[in-house]
């Protein structure tokens, strides 16, 4: 059965769905959001953040994702949480990313 990536039900769980960024300038970083996960296993759990690059739609050349996160790396101990940053740098203006 899928669950919701925030349901109670699941031993791995964000505390959000979704991240919006609101409006931010091309060539610029926005604000980083706190995203807190949580390990209900009764083990620790090893947590590698890998963000592909993207491709660029105005020159086609793949580009560094525009999103980060920090720690890219963390082990979450058993029965408990962590809590990484993300931010977002878009490349390109007036675009949507998802």
């Amino acid at each position: 059965m899928l669950q919701d990536c925030t349901s109670e039900r699941r031993e791995l769980q964000l505390n959000v769905e979704f991240i919006d960024f609101a409006f931010t300038n091309s060539g610029r970083t926005s604000e980083p959001k706190q995203v807190t996960l949580t390990n209900k296993f009764p083990f620790p759990v090893r947590v590698d953040w890998t963000l592909m690059k993207v491709m660029d739609k105005t020159s086609g050349k793949m580009v560094n994702n525009p999103f980060n996160v920090q720690p890219v790396s963390s082990e979450v101990s058993a029965k408990s949480s962590a809590q990484f940053n993300v931010d977002f740098a878009p490349y390109e203006p007036d675009s949507y990313f998802f």
